[in-house]
């Protein structure tokens, strides 16, 4: 029987790079299912659908069948995007979402085979301070509300006496090539280096004090949702997935400056969320001077509040680690360089006329 993905939430990070690695594939057809239509050349089919309306979704993507596999990377961020992680709506949403998606393919799609799931560090209770390091998926649950709990826990019984089984991914900092999402960390990156330059500011790290910090590249992840599509050993399992090795932002920033051909200037700390947004008409001016995609500035960068948390502003050191050692032990040794990964995802915007040269 032919293999047929549903990518579900294929426009944000994770589902985009899926929807790259799994059409390039033989034996795979593939679906993509966002509330956008792409935006750009892909050989996958798609049904744009809002996943909280549950009669949209029943509506649009009852008419696909035949689905064996499920990627699930879509998620609900409210506007306050870190206060929301720990709001029950927030949770209630998210949860619906998923079950709107998973009790309409079971019903047109007797032979669904598998169901990966994205989680990420919000499991070990890093959105509510430090966790015990390295995490380890054998840990103990942190205080609710939290929906990767929720959905687990439905995922779980939704599955028994069917014959399909899942796996769940838990991710560190995810980081790809998408746009419009509001946890792209690469894209913000990017685009406060392109407006330092118009300004003829040297690039000077905005973030907190120094912390060693761990990511994953999505287009690893990809390649762990084909694994786990495959291989016995990932059947109702949840694994830690990371690119294997450390990264320290202010070791970064210097090749990041070389990148953009800028200088390199001493830190300078301050709230991206307050200030950023106000700098729309010289994103507007980086655009027309350098021909790029006319990207709106709110669709590049949605949120900026998401990168001061990443970066460290206005907080602790709290360093996030987790153990990836059962995903090794399972079977899936895959690595990526961090810092490598950091300048190849910018260099890739900037050959998409993302970013300017």
């Amino acid at each position: 029987m032919p293999n047929k993905m549903l990518i579900v939430g294929a426009l944000g990070t994770v589902g985009r790079a899926a929807l790259e690695h799994f059409e390039q594939l033989s034996g795979w057809e593939v679906i993509g299912l966002s509330r956008r239509a792409p935006d750009f050349e892909t050989r996958a089919s798609w049904v744009s659908a809002d996943l909280r309306n549950a009669e949209e979704v029943q509506s649009r993507l009852g008419e696909v069948r035949d689905i064996t596999h499920i990627a699930y990377a879509a998620v609900y961020e409210k506007p306050d995007v870190t206060k929301g992680w720990a709001e029950q709506d927030h949770a209630q949403t998210n949860l619906a979402m998923l079950q709107n998606v998973v009790r309409t393919v079971q019903a047109r799609s007797p032979k669904l085979r598998h169901i990966s799931l994205m989680q990420g560090t919000k499991a070990y209770g890093a959105h509510l301070g430090p966790f015990r390091m390295p995490a380890r998926e054998s840990d103990p649950r942190y205080m609710p509300p939290n929906f990767y709990y929720d959905q687990m826990d439905w995922l779980a019984e939704e599955q028994v006496g069917k014959g399909w089984n899942w796996t769940i991914f838990r991710p560190q900092i995810v980081c790809g090539l998408a746009l419009g999402s509001p946890l792209n960390i690469v894209s913000a990156i990017g685009t406060f280096a392109a407006i330092s330059r118009e300004l003829g500011m040297p690039l000077r790290f905005p973030g907190g004090p120094e912390k060693i910090g761990e990511a994953t590249d999505a287009r690893l992840i990809a390649r762990g949702l084909e694994w786990a599509a495959g291989s016995p050993a990932a059947a109702n399992e949840t694994f830690n997935i990371a690119n294997g090795d450390i990264y320290i932002w202010q070791n970064l920033w210097p090749r990041i400056a070389a990148l953009f051909h800028m200088e390199h200037g001493p830190a300078n700390p301050f709230s991206l969320a307050r200030i950023m947004p106000q700098n729309e008409p010289i994103w507007d001016r980086i655009v027309a001077r350098h021909g790029l995609e006319p990207n709106a500035y709110r669709y590049v960068v949605p949120n900026w509040q998401f990168a001061d948390f990443l970066l460290g502003y206005g907080q602790r050191p709290n360093p996030h680690h987790v153990s990836t050692i059962k995903i090794r032990k399972a079977g899936f040794h895959d690595c990526v360089d961090t810092e490598e990964m950091f300048l190849d995802l910018l260099q890739e915007l900037q050959r998409r006329r993302v970013l300017p040269r």
